[in-house]
């Protein structure tokens, strides 16, 4: 984290981001952990979180699979839409 701070300004802020509006450098992120194992130590008990999906559901929907006569149909009400486009100018 040192070594890229010092080697490229831009890449360090892109790439740590998140720890950066956490305030948190590569000083303090040793702190963080010594925090964190210590509250583990403290109660070990599981306890689930509430995580936010990254799933995106319109990545896993698929239109319905036209039939032949459907999309000659659908070609020819296009066919159709242009030729009146035409006509029109």
């Amino acid at each position: 984290m040192d070594s890229l701070e010092e080697d490229d300004e831009e890449k360090y802020k892109r790439q740590f981001a998140k720890y950066l509006e956490d305030d948190i450098t590569s000083d303090t992120l040793e702190d963080v952990y010594r925090e964190a194992h210590e509250k583990i130590r403290e109660d070990p008990t599981f306890t689930p979180t509430e995580k936010k999906s990254s799933y995106d559901e319109s990545k896993t929907h698929k239109s319905k699979k036209l039939t032949k006569e459907e999309r000659k149909a659908r070609v020819q009400e296009k066919l159709q839409q242009i030729q009146e486009e035409r006509l029109a100018e």
